[in-house]
């Protein structure tokens, strides 16, 4: 039972929206996607840094893109499993160390290598918050909900160029 399924239940009114779980995976979310749209953004140019031309760059981003929705069914498989929490993990651990490994191997073959790890990453993490999310909110408040957790969406393609355009950043 959730947090907010208790709380009506113990005669306290109206369900309650905003639980420490929906925030959190709110946050969850808008740190994923401010990672996937800031690599989006500037990695064809990390491609050319490489040495990489633009039709290789062209190449990853397609690489990205179909392993992304290739894995996409079988990480749809492991959350009707039971396995949510493994798999929210394993997407925030592979989303996390794909930009390190950008920076601590610049190899053409090795950055189109970890896009695609990148790529499995972003599938495991998108599907797994959003299931997550549809767990934690409260039935009677649910499109309100879901409306909040898609904002967070929109904030990342809104702050993401700006956090990549910072002098601070490499």
């Amino acid at each position: 039972m959730s947090e907010a399924t208790t709380a009506v239940a113990k005669g306290k009114g109206e369900p309650k929206l905003w639980t420490r779980n929906l925030v959190l995976i709110i946050l969850v979310d808008l740190c994923v996607f401010t990672n996937h749209i800031m690599s989006l953004s500037t990695f064809p140019f990390y491609i050319q840094s490489l040495g990489g031309t633009e039709a290789v760059a062209g190449i990853c981003a397609a690489a990205f893109s179909f392993v992304a929705v290739i894995i996409r069914p079988f990480v749809g498989w492991w959350l009707d499993n039971g396995v949510r929490r493994a798999a929210l993990v394993a997407g925030l651990v592979l989303m996390g160390l794909a930009p390190l490994g950008y920076v601590f191997v610049p190899v053409l073959s090795v950055a189109i290598a970890i896009r695609m790890m990148h790529g499995v990453g972003l599938s495991f993490s998108n599907s797994t918050t959003a299931t997550v999310a549809s767990d934690v909110i409260c039935r009677p408040r649910f499109a309100e909900g879901m409306g909040y957790f898609g904002m967070a969406t929109a904030l990342a393609s809104a702050i993401a160029p700006a956090l990549c355009s910072t002098p601070w950043l490499p």
